[in-house]
């Protein structure tokens, strides 16, 4: 068989000179290499060029023939046009690039494989470069997988034939379901690849080559100890970034011949062991009767994120996106009023935002999906698994959030947040060392989250909550309905403000924690909320609500318990300015013995102000610039 070498280079005359050094190196030279050199693009430097130039016209170890280009053709349309002009001699080429280095018996290898499998056309490509994946060695040298590498390979011309650069082929691929699992196998990362490639961000041939073989189910043979190491992932290289990646050790001089099989096959093994690098769990996940058939809605970051995850966990019959279509991983995507044609155990939501999760259990409770079919993907995986489980969709639509033995159900991702950040970040949680007792007032109770964090502590004796919104103090009764039957809590429907009155202010139940009883500072939120796409214009309403003078209120719970510490916590959408400059005022201010407060809107140099001249120390968190949190405490008197 005629096999030619094709060697491609530029103007890395260090890389050159070593791919060069270890070509000459090996126990068998290359029948025919064929140096091709890029022209240089205009006004760049061409020193190193030149030196590249000198390397190449000084083989003399082996028969060669240069092809310098006249103008810079970039890589793609080298490589690719470099094979089409080997192949008008010969049978098949071995490919290599000006970073590939060489194992002793790379030359020997490429040419066992290429004469072996000649007549084999269900193998399409053969590389010495061994996958980074962990893979247990059979009795042979080489395994076949269906992704080709680029480092060191060759191919037959009737393979070659088959290379086309279509753009459309990742499409056609996830239109069957058969090749969609073939195209999630071997080539997770090549649709990005690709779209980089056609906006220019990359130059890559390879791409296309890769695609081209997934299409055409070929088997591709690579060495189970790596023949070839990069040396261009220096940052150096034109589709190569620099990389801290462990270099891998090539493989010395063998005494004998390649074990090579008479058939090649794709073992399951491989595929599974390819899932990390390139490949895809889904595809590659066998389906175990021991195990749930789920449905998974959503097919973005998050689910990838945690693909893996759930392969382990569950069977996946089907995938459904309401933006999608076609096949993922040989699975079908489905619209949500397919879903009743297929058999499931549950279906799984894998969507971050937690508003549209709501909106999607609605959608599905309306078409007759029961509610104990739904898991939420956050109650299983990531930084929310530990407060949601996978009963935690509610019969009405609602989201239930687990902290030891209290549940709190939650109606959008503004009360989800909000919990969030009162049990997992704890931006309520303090300390006083003194002996006394504890009693919270908490201002702005909202759906009881905090007067629940604050009823769990050891040292607190009560806690009192005012809301003065009917529809959210209502979720609040009912979050905290074992706390008041204990006595422990105890809730008012009224606001906290400077004054006595009844006020007639817009509600919107998607912006319980934004929601303000000063009108002014409701419009803003409202905007605001507008804007961020949380809430919805039909869920308007007016109310009529009732707010009632701090200094009034606080005093008679300042005379019942003379020897507690009073802790005041504000969370209450501009109302806190009001009040803390009424309590400064009337002189009650100094009663309270730690303070916590998220001013909004108008800054914190006020509240400072009036903290400080009733005695108090702080320390501030800022969240934003129109928010944050001020910590207030007082020492012994």
């Amino acid at each position: 068989m005629r096999i030619a070498t094709l060697l491609f280079t530029y103007h890395r005359s260090y890389h050159t000179e070593k791919v060069l050094e270890t070509l000459k190196n090996n126990t068998i030279r290359p029948q025919k290499l064929i140096v091709f050199q890029d022209g240089l693009k205009r006004n760049e430097d061409d020193s190193e060029w030149l030196k590249v130039n000198k390397l190449i016209h000084g083989i003399d170890w082996c028969d060669k023939e240069i092809v310098v280009s006249q103008f810079n053709k970039g890589l793609a349309e080298s490589v690719v046009s470099g094979v089409d002009y080997a192949f008008k001699k010969y049978n098949a080429v071995i490919v290599l690039e000006d970073d590939c280095v060489t194992a002793p018996d790379f030359i020997r290898f490429m040419e066992q494989c290429l004469v072996k499998y000649e007549n084999d056309k269900r193998v399409y490509s053969v590389s010495g470069y061994g996958w980074p994946i962990a893979l247990e060695k059979e009795q042979y040298d080489i395994y076949g997988c269906g992704r080709v590498s680029t480092w060191g390979w060759g191919t037959w011309k009737d393979s070659w034939e088959k290379y086309q650069a279509d753009s459309g082929i990742v499409k056609y691929l996830k239109q069957d379901e058969l090749k969609s699992r073939d195209l999630a196998l071997w080539g997770n990362d090549l649709e990005q690849m690709m779209l980089d490639q056609i906006v220019g961000r990359n130059d890559s041939w390879g791409v296309y080559w890769a695609l081209d073989v997934i299409k055409n189910k070929g088997i591709c043979i690579n060495p189970y100890e790596t023949l070839i190491q990069n040396i261009g992932l220096d940052g150096t290289g034109v589709n190569c970034d620099a990389t801290d990646q462990p270099e891998k050790k090539l493989y010395g001089v063998r005494e004998t011949d390649f074990k090579l099989p008479d058939n090649v096959e794709v073992l399951h093994a491989t595929e599974y062991a390819f899932a990390d690098l390139y490949g895809n769990y889904t595809a590659a996940s066998i389906r175990d009767n021991a195990k749930q058939n789920i449905m998974v809605y959503g097919l973005g970051n998050f689910f990838k994120e945690y693909e893996k995850n759930i392969n382990c966990d569950f069977n996946i019959v089907a995938f459904i996106d309401q933006k999608k279509k076609g096949w993922y991983a040989g699975k079908k995507i489905l619209r949500l009023e397919d879903v009743r044609h297929y058999d499931y155990d549950k279906i799984i939501i894998m969507i971050q935002n937690v508003q549209e999760c709501l909106k999607v259990i609605q959608d599905m409770l309306g078409l007759g999906i029961k509610y104990t079919s739904i898991i939420l993907g956050h109650g299983m995986y990531g930084k929310y698994s530990g407060i949601i489980n996978e009963r935690s969709v509610t019969y009405d639509g609602k989201i239930f959030l687990q902290f030891d033995n209290v549940s709190i159900k939650v109606e959008s991702q503004d009360e989800f947040y909000n919990v969030c950040e009162v049990f997992v970040n704890q931006i309520y949680h303090y300390s006083i060392n003194n002996l006394r007792r504890d009693i919270v007032i908490d201002v702005g109770m909202n759906i009881g989250d905090s007067a629940i964090y604050f009823a769990r502590q050891e040292k607190v004796d009560k806690v009192y909550g005012y809301e003065p919104f009917k529809q959210t103090f209502m979720r609040a009764e009912y979050n905290l309905r074992q706390y008041i039957d204990t006595n422990k809590v105890c809730i008012f429907q009224y606001g906290i403000s400077n004054e006595n009155a009844i006020r007639r202010i817009g509600f919107n139940e998607d912006m319980t924690c934004g929601q303000s009883t000063l009108e002014t500072m409701r419009e803003y939120a409202h905007e605001r909320y507008k804007k961020w796409g949380l809430i919805q214009e039909e869920k308007e309403q007016a109310h009529q609500i009732e707010v009632r003078k701090a200094s009034e209120v606080f005093e008679s719970i300042f005379k019942k318990y003379p020897d507690h510490n009073i802790i005041l916590k504000m969370d209450c959408e501009g109302e806190e300015y009001g009040i803390i400059e009424e309590l400064s005022r009337k002189e009650i201010l100094s009663s309270i013995s730690f303070i916590m407060l998220e001013w909004h809107y108008k800054g914190k140099d006020c509240i400072l102000s009036w903290l400080k001249s009733s005695g108090f120390s702080y320390w501030c968190e800022d969240k934003a610039d129109n928010m944050g949190l001020v910590y207030a405490y007082k020492g012994e008197s």
